[in-house]
């Protein structure tokens, strides 16, 4: 019988998606599902959420709740991570600090300063969850949705874990290629792959024919000056999804192909776009901002939650978020088609053997498999190394206990050195570390005990 345990179930509106997606698969109706947290207020006031949907639709749901993580993991089956250590308080210092040194991030939570400092602060408390992992569950599958996603799920495989990454970025990005080159989502066939946040679309066809001529053009016509003129995209469409899409415009003009992830995220992790505000405001005319969205987010928490629980039951069906039918197909529920983050067992093959790679996979009851893409175009593969060279450099410099190694890898990332000199990333790097001593490892200056 499967025991799903989310870690970090305080955070009401994404565990309460998870469970709704539980009970849209029939295979796991016998399933326990543990919802843990250190708040253990938070964590029951999400169960509560979840009994009320459960219950307008007739369902019952074995449910548990708890603040003790090993009591949550002894003899889990599966257990999907959804935390961040530090919060918004922590978050808030990630974009800020950097700010003031002329890097100016949106997100900074993949590549960056803050995407650094997010997995850092993570480190310990992965470390902590390894360890009972090992000896309370050893053959669990552990599903992160936590960011920076390729830092986090190649230190966990690291720690000796069966580990997956999802994310929504890449169905994300196809259905907007859907309705730049309006074809159903349906009739899109694609296949995309390179690291999180930054894989390619390889493969786009509609209808029997390829498209990324087709896509190409679209992108020209809508985004780029002196290719086309104003459209409803570029003055009306969503500040984030698709409204501003010139800088991925930019990448496939120059690269060859479409990459996932919206552009303000996309612009973060290259030193072409954010050269100054001036710069900034030119691919990006209206600014969005994942701090303020988050803050907005936890302030409307409740009311955020009351209106998911009153859409949910009305209407329970599939979320799009892949952790529930990923769980279902490997007990035995209909295959499922999904893209994962996983160390680079050959999947990718011009890319390191030690990067986290994001990829295409069929999950069923054999397993979860991996499909080998071969080489991506050596451009792409490319750019893709930059990212790559910081998050390896990162993750080694956690594993040795390396202060000097940590702070170099500032000096990688390609924003933060389009921006600043060797001796101003260092002084930056040392005021992020002292403003989040609170919430780092032991051997950064941090508190003794992390869990």
């Amino acid at each position: 019988m499967s025991r799903i345990v989310i870690v970090g179930a305080g955070g009401m509106t994404f565990p309460l998606t998870l469970a709704a997606d539980l009970l849209t698969q029939p295979v796991l109706r016998a399933a326990t599902l543990v919802l843990y947290d250190p708040d253990v207020l938070r964590a029951g006031r999400t169960a509560q959420a979840i009994r009320d949907v459960a219950r307008a639709h007739g369902r019952t749901l074995e449910l548990e709740v708890t603040a003790d993580r090993r009591a949550a993991l002894r003899g889990a089956t599966h257990m999907v991570l959804t935390y961040q250590i530090g919060g918004l308080d922590a978050f808030r210092s990630d974009l800020e600090i950097p700010r003031r040194y002329g890097v100016d991030c949106v997100a900074g939570d993949t590549l960056n300063p803050g995407g650094i400092m997010r997995f850092v602060r993570s480190s310990a408390s992965f470390e902590v969850l390894a360890q009972d992992v090992m000896e309370l569950c050893p053959d669990a599958l552990v599903i992160n949705y936590t960011n920076p996603m390729a830092m986090n799920t190649l230190y966990l495989t690291q720690l000796g874990v069966r580990v997956v990454g999802l994310c929504h970025s890449i169905p994300g990005t196809a259905e907007l290629i859907a309705r730049l080159l309006d074809v159903t989502p349906e009739a899109l066939v694609y296949r995309a792959a390179g690291i999180n946040h930054q894989a390619w679309f390889v493969r786009l066809e509609a209808n029997g024919t390829d498209q990324q001529d087709a896509l190409r053009r679209a992108l020209r016509e809508r985004f780029l000056p002196g290719c086309g003129g104003t459209t409803p995209w570029t003055e009306g469409g969503a500040t984030y999804a698709g409204g501003q899409e010139r800088v991925r415009a930019e990448l496939m003009e120059t690269f060859g192909y479409f990459t996932s992830e919206s552009s303000h995220h996309a612009s973060e992790y290259v030193p072409y776009f954010r050269r100054s505000p001036e710069s900034v405001k030119a691919y990006l005319p209206r600014r969005w901002d994942y701090l303020r969205t988050a803050q907005a987010s936890a302030g409307q928490e409740s009311a955020l939650t009351a209106a998911s629980v009153e859409r949910l039951s009305r209407d329970l069906r599939p979320s799009g978020e892949w952790a529930m039918p990923l769980i279902a197909a490997l007990v035995g529920g209909d295959p499922a088609h999904i893209y994962v983050n996983v160390r680079n067992d050959g999947w990718i093959s011009n890319l390191p053997g030690e990067a986290c790679v994001e990829v295409p996979a069929t999950a069923d009851a054999s397993g979860i498999s991996p499909a080998r893409i071969g080489r991506l175009p050596g451009a792409c593969a490319g750019l893709n190394l930059t990212g790559i060279a910081l998050q390896t450099a990162v993750v080694d410099a956690v594993t040795h206990r390396d202060p000097t190694g940590l702070q170099a890898a500032f000096a990688l990332d390609p924003l933060t050195a389009s921006q600043l000199d060797l001796s101003d990333i260092r002084v930056m790097a040392k005021e992020l570390f002292q403003a989040q001593r609170p919430w780092l490892p032991a051997w950064l200056g941090g508190p003794e005990v992390q869990a």
